[in-house]
C-alpha cells in the first residue's frame, strides 16, 4: 500500500488537495473529518475535542488494519507535520511526502473565508506557531497552495468524444511564480500526470505566464505515452501557446484566439547584466521556435518574424498555418485548411472553373468537315 502523507499548516489547503486528487477507491485519514463524523461537532474549534484521544487511537488502528488490506492501494494521510509518532505509525510503508505549505499570509486569508472556524484569533495563534516551529523545513520543502494551482484535473464519468477519461484544465496565468530553480512543483505536476494511464483532453484558456513552467509542462506532455487532445476554448497566448503545441491533436473554438510573441523579462544592473539578459532571451526565443517548428513545420525565419510582430491568430488563421488541426463545432475544417494553405490565383481559378464546368456541362457542338476546310483556307491567306 502506498501512503500519500499530506502535511502543512492549518488553513493551508490539505483537505482541498486530497479531495481533488484522491481516487474513488482510495482510503483517507483526515483527523478533523473523523472528529465531526463521530461527534456532534460541526466546526473546526481551536480547542481539542474530548474525543481527540479516541481519534488518535482510531488513526493507529486504521493504518494497522490497512497494512494487510489488499483492496486498498493508496492511503491519503493528513497531518500538520510528520513528527516522530506519525513516522512510527507509517514505518515500513511506501510513503510519499506531499507538503502543502502556502505563505503564512495565505493561511490567514483562507481562515477569514472559512465559516467553520469561528474562533479566528485562536486559529491565527496556532497558524503562527506552526510557522515558528517549522519555518526551516517549510522553506526547504515549500510548494504552492493547491488553491493557487493553475492546473486542475477532472475525471470524466465516461470517455469524452476523443476517448479521454481525464481532463486537464489550464485556466488563467501559467504559474504565479517562476519554475526556474523550482524542483518540487514540476515533480508535483508530473506525479499527477502519471497518476493514471490513458488519453487526456487538455482544455486551455490562458493569457500565458512563466516560460520555464510552460517549457517543462510541454516536455512532460510530449513524453507522456498516450494521446493528448488540446482544446482551446478561449485564448492560448504567449507561454500557453507553447503548451498547446504538445497536443497530439490541437482543436480551437471558432471564437478562440492564439497569440505568439517574443519572450520578455525585467532586469536591473550594469551593461554586463543587460547583455546577459539579452543573450538569455535570445536562447529562450530559439527554444520556443523549436516547439512551433515541430508542430507547424513552418520556416524558422517566418516563425521568428511572427514572434517579432506579436502575431494574433483566429481559429481559421491558426488552422491555415498548422498551429491547430481542427476547428471545433464544424466538419469543414480540413477543406478550409487545404484551400487556405495552398492558396494561389491560378489554383483558385482552376478550382472555380472546374467546379463551374462540373455544375454546368457545356452543350455538345458539332462542326462539319466543310466548315473546317473553309476556316483552314482563311488561315492560309
Amino acid at each position: 500500500m502506498k501512503v500519500k502523507l499530506v502535511y502543512g499548516p492549518p488553513c493551508g489547503g490539505k483537505s482541498t488537495y486530497v479531495d481533488e486528487h484522491a481516487k474513488k477507491d482510495d482510503a483517507i485519514w483526515d483527523g478533523d473529518k473523523v472528529v465531526r463524523a463521530i461527534t456532534t461537532k460541526k466546526d473546526h474549534s481551536a480547542t481539542l475535542h474530548k474525543a481527540q484521544k479516541t481519534v488518535m487511537f482510531l488513526r493507529e488502528k486504521m493504518v494497522e488494519s490497512l497494512r494487510y488490506h489488499d483492496a486498498i492501494d493508496t492511503l491519503w494521510f493528513c497531518c500538520r507535520y510528520p513528527n516522530d509518532r506519525v513516522k512510527e505509525i507509517l514505518d515500513g510503508l511506501d510513503v510519499e511526502e506531499i507538503p502543502i505549505i502556502p505563505t503564512e499570509e495565505e493561511c490567514y486569508e483562507n481562515l477569514e473565508k472559512d465559516d467553520t472556524r469561528p474562533d479566528k484569533d485562536e486559529w491565527k495563534k496556532i497558524i503562527h506557531k506552526w510557522y515558528q516551529e517549522h519555518s526551516d523545513n517549510s522553506n526547504k520543502r515549500k510548494v504552492s497552495n493547491s488553491m493557487n494551482k493553475f492546473w486542475n484535473w477532472i475525471r470524466n464519468e465516461q470517455k469524452d468524444e476523443f476517448g479521454s477519461e481525464r481532463t486537464l484544465v489550464l485556466d488563467g496565468p501559467i504559474s504565479d511564480s517562476t519554475w526556474y530553480g523550482d524542483e518540487v512543483t514540476p515533480q508535483k505536476f508530473k506525479d499527477e500526470l502519471y497518476a493514471e494511464k490513458g488519453d487526456i483532453t487538455l482544455w486551455i484558456n490562458s493569457p500565458g505566464g512563466d516560460v520555464f513552467a510552460a517549457a517543462q509542462i510541454y516536455n512532460l506532455l510530449m513524453d507522456y505515452p498516450y494521446d493528448i487532445t488540446v482544446k482551446i476554448d478561449g485564448i492560448a497566448a504567449s507561454a500557453a501557446s507553447v503548451i498547446a503545441m504538445a497536443g497530439t491533436k490541437v482543436c480551437m473554438s471558432p471564437v478562440a484566439m492564439m497569440m505568439i510573441h517574443n519572450p520578455s523579462t525585467a532586469v536591473m544592473g550594469d551593461a554586463s547584466d543587460l547583455k546577459d539578459a539579452i543573450a538569455m532571451l535570445n536562447e529562450v526565443k530559439e527554444s520556443i521556435i523549436n516547439a512551433y517548428e515541430t508542430k507547424t513545420l513552418l520556416d524558422r525565419d517566418k516563425l521568428s518574424r511572427m514572434m517579432d510582430n506579436t502575431t494574433w491568430m483566429n481559429a481559421r488563421k491558426a488552422l491555415e498555418l498548422n498551429f491547430c488541426d481542427e476547428i471545433l463545432f464544424t466538419e469543414e475544417t480540413k477543406a478550409i485548411a487545404a484551400s487556405a494553405s495552398a492558396f494561389s490565383p491560378n489554383i483558385v481559378n482552376r478550382a472555380f472553373i472546374t467546379k463551374f464546368r462540373s455544375n454546368h456541362p457545356a452543350e455538345e457542338t458539332k462542326v462539319s468537315a466543310e466548315q473546317l476546310m473553309n476556316r483552314l483556307n482563311l488561315l492560309a491567306h
